[in-house]
């Protein structure tokens, strides 16, 4: 008889160890999908952010050239704005409890729209009056700069998980 529970508790110590190692690799793969998912839209994001970034200067240097802005312009910065955007919107869906991570997002998504909201106006010299020029010189900088925020920000998140 006692033999009989002995086996029975040893059955049941088996069931319950492997249904835990189950659980336990069913989760680690689910943190796992869930790192590579957050490393995917980060890094969509920040290529969303550098196309839209991209767009925005060859505009200031076409206006700069003394060149009118063409409908492929127009076009392409509200595409770009439009990818960045939604790029950004998937990151966050993705990390809701990140404070950091969810903050480098919007700063770096922030600065590269923001960025068509400095007035260029007129051309001299190929140049723009000194202050516009200083306004795209810092608006650069920080756009550089929260973009290496988003950078780092996102590889730590990652990794701590």
């Amino acid at each position: 008889m006692w033999s009989t529970i002995v086996a029975v508790l040893g059955t049941l110590a088996g069931v319950a160890l492997a249904g835990y190692a189950q659980r336990s690799s069913d989760r680690q793969a689910r943190l796992h999908a869930h790192r590579q998912e957050v490393t995917r839209a980060v890094a969509e994001l920040l290529e969303g952010v550098v196309r839209h970034r991209e767009v925005h200067w060859l505009f200031v240097e076409s206006r700069r050239a003394g060149d009118a802005e063409t409908a492929e312009e127009r076009a392409a910065r509200a595409t770009t704005r439009s990818a960045a955007t939604v790029a950004r919107d998937r990151v966050g869906l993705l990390v809701d409890a990140e404070p950091v991570l969810l903050g480098a997002i919007e700063t770096a998504w922030r600065s590269a729209i923001d960025l068509h909201d400095i007035v260029l106006g007129p051309v001299s010299g190929g140049r723009f009056a000194p202050e516009v020029e200083a306004a795209l010189e810092a608006a650069r900088a920080r756009c550089r700069s929260a973009h290496t925020a988003l950078r780092i920000a996102g590889s730590a998140y990652v990794k701590a998980r």
